[in-house]
């Protein structure tokens, strides 16, 4: 753990009224959830925050994103990992063997059984949470040396070997079985400063640690979950090249992964960290019925659940542009981080395919620093194509400029909460094309009664599908007057339903009722 900048650390001060949990994003990362997190700080002036921001391993991050309000009193840090995580090559798939058998041979038997042990062998092998599973999490009592090298530790990865993945190399499941149970007992024998309550911005760590934090303290805990955390990490887990296995999906489009045992592995264990999250959350917010009823599924209480959906501010009506004859290209713009989830491959083939019966302006505008490897592959797609002159990376750019840029917002996402650059672009009048996920479609066709009246605000799409995707394209460049409705109806349907101060309320009222 490390304190970062010029934070006062909240030890030095009373404590804060909320711990905002962060796995991976806000203040380090830019893009939606980070954007709303620093809405929600800024929305919320009275309110005293820390952030503890829970990262891979040191160095995964540059310099702080956003200039932090003045009340954020405390900045923190957390690792998962002492250093990023690798494939393993053939010599270190025999070094570990050989490390297994020198383990068997010098490891010793712990004379009382670890609690969190215990914990960790019930994520992995049972099924429900009750206060006793939160008792054993909290207590503790298992250091990194007796995770590597305690015989009992090694006595769960043969049980689990056994029970979940019995035709698969002991080698290949050993490792894995670290890879799981590592970030977890560093997370939970970290020392951070108390807080008045937690709220995590996703399940999965932020969400274990949050739970177990305000078990041990007594204290509220809140949960939002934009996406379903396990629901992208299976998307990820379906394409990840760190799991020594056939890849287990040639479709990513599919709903159902076909996964071998060690990635089914990989899924239960994140899907376990957020039941445990649910359990201990006095709410669950979520930002549509879509995905509340996804969190039912998963094994959140129904009792516990609220749906806040998220908001923007609204500017004056925007000012349409005369209809010509001959328009000039449409003006099209992918919005968001250049990572896997968001599939911008598809975007850019979409174009190319699209490309071919319009005139279009393509601008590719977000940061593309979280995966350099994918932003290039990206890139050399658009290269390949020869669309080089058609489709600009434009990388980040001011949110006030944005939307002026562009005419048609398009996004290609494997996964979607409700996402932000969708508001953003209709409280400037611009229309979308996305992928029929999260509620997405709800947002673009319009909700029960009054919202469904306003009429389509875009088009929806099948995901990974790319001759879909431009053909929508297509459609709106040779017909601008449907275009123009559809910007039309984005507009009043953010008026009507997303407000930014409808959003800061709800969350305003239950910051109230936890500190």
């Amino acid at each position: 753990m490390t304190a970062a900048g010029d934070i006062v650390s909240s030890q030095d001060k009373k404590l804060p009224d909320v711990c905002l949990l962060c796995e991976g994003t806000y203040p380090y990362i830019s893009g939606g959830v980070s954007s709303w997190v620093h809405d929600i700080i800024k929305g919320e002036p009275h309110v005293t925050f820390s952030i503890l921001n829970i990262g891979s391993h040191e160095g995964w991050h540059g310099d702080l994103r956003f200039q932090l309000p003045e009340n954020v009193v405390g900045l923190e840090e957390l690792f998962c990992h002492n250093a990023p995580p690798t494939p393993m090559d053939g010599p270190q798939r025999a070094a570990l063997e050989r490390a297994i058998r020198r383990f068997r041979k010098s490891s010793g038997r712990r004379k009382n059984p670890s609690r969190l042990l215990r914990a960790l062998r019930r994520i992995h092998l049972e099924d429900g949470v009750d206060d006793d599973l939160m008792a054993d999490l909290a207590a503790g009592d298992l250091s990194l040396s007796e995770l590597l090298y305690d015989d009992a530790s090694f006595e769960l990865v043969e049980e689990m070997a056994e029970k979940l993945a019995p035709k698969t190399p002991f080698g290949d499941l050993f490792w894995q079985c670290r890879a799981m149970n590592l970030p977890v007992v560093r997370l939970l024998t970290a020392r951070t400063s108390p807080a008045r309550s937690y709220h995590s911005l996703s399940a999965g760590y932020a969400g274990l640690f949050g739970a177990v934090e305000a078990f041990k303290q007594k204290v509220p805990f809140l949960i939002t979950e934009h996406g379903i955390y396990s629901r992208e990490r299976d998307i990820e887990l379906a394409r990840a090249d760190w799991i020594p296995d056939r890849r287990a999906l040639d479709d990513l489009g599919s709903r159902v992964p076909t996964f071998s045992p060690l990635r089914r592995m990989w899924s239960r264990f994140f899907r376990r960290l957020s039941q445990i999250a649910y359990h201990q959350a006095v709410k669950i917010v979520t930002l549509s019925e879509v995905n509340r009823e996804k969190l039912l599924v998963d094994g959140a209480p129904r009792a516990k659940t609220m749906v806040v959906p998220n908001g923007v501010e609204l500017k004056p009506p925007p000012e349409l542009p005369p209809l010509t004859s001959k328009p000039a290209p449409l003006r099209v713009g992918f919005v968001g981080r250049v990572v896997p989830i968001k599939d911008v491959l598809t975007f850019i083939r979409a174009c190319d395919i699209a490309l071919r019966e319009v005139e279009l302006d393509i601008r590719v505008i977000g940061p593309d620093e979280e995966d350099p490897q994918y932003a290039a592959r990206c890139r050399e797609l658009a290269r390949t194509l020869g669309r080089e002159k058609e489709i600009k990376f434009v990388g980040m750019q001011p949110a006030g400029k944005i939307y002026n840029q562009i005419e048609l917002l398009t996004l290609t996402s494997f996964s979607e909460g409700q996402p932000l650059v969708i508001l953003e672009a209709y409280a400037s009048g611009v229309p979308v094309i996305c992928t029929d996920v999260g509620c997405c479609r709800e947002l673009i066709e319009g909700g029960p009664g009054e919202d469904a009246a306003l009429g389509p605000s875009g088009i929806v799409t099948r995901v990974a599908v790319p001759q879909d995707t431009a053909r929508a394209l297509v459609t709106l460049a040779r017909d601008r007057e449907r275009l123009r409705r559809c910007g039309i109806a984005a507009y009043k349907r953010v008026a009507l339903r997303y407000a930014r101060t409808a959003m800061l309320e709800s969350y305003g009222e239950l910051y109230q009722e936890i500190t």
